[in-house]
């Protein structure tokens, strides 16, 4: 495994645990955050009493809000950089160290 992250995974009795997973890069559109802070919604609750399954394409990993730094662009990206501190809405992922974010159209730049 190259370099690794620790992600909060849900076990098959649903309890959580933290797992190394190797780091992701993001692809073209898309930006990797080096999260400072996840939220805890309903979706995320249901999602781990398997009720709310992802959509598809999203991430295996749950969390749906962060806020953070991106650390990478991918392709494509313009008028983000890393160091950009941002809040996210994704369909998943934020439970990680450093997800790769959806395409960045939904996050939003702080005031500094």
């Amino acid at each position: 495994m190259g370099e690794t992250i620790k992600a909060v995974a849900v076990t098959g009795d649903g309890s959580l645990q933290i797992e190394a997973r190797s780091r992701p890069a993001p692809g073209p559109g898309e930006v990797l955050l080096d999260i400072k802070a996840a939220g805890v919604n309903r979706g995320d609750l249901m999602q781990r009493k398997g009720l709310y399954p992802p959509p598809p394409g999203a991430p295996p990993t749950m969390g749906l809000e962060a806020v953070g730094v991106i650390a990478e662009t991918g392709e494509g990206v313009t008028g983000w950089s890393p160091g950009d501190r941002v809040g996210a809405l994704i369909a998943g992922g934020c439970y990680v160290a450093a997800p790769v974010g959806e395409k960045f159209q939904h996050a939003r730049n702080r005031p500094r």
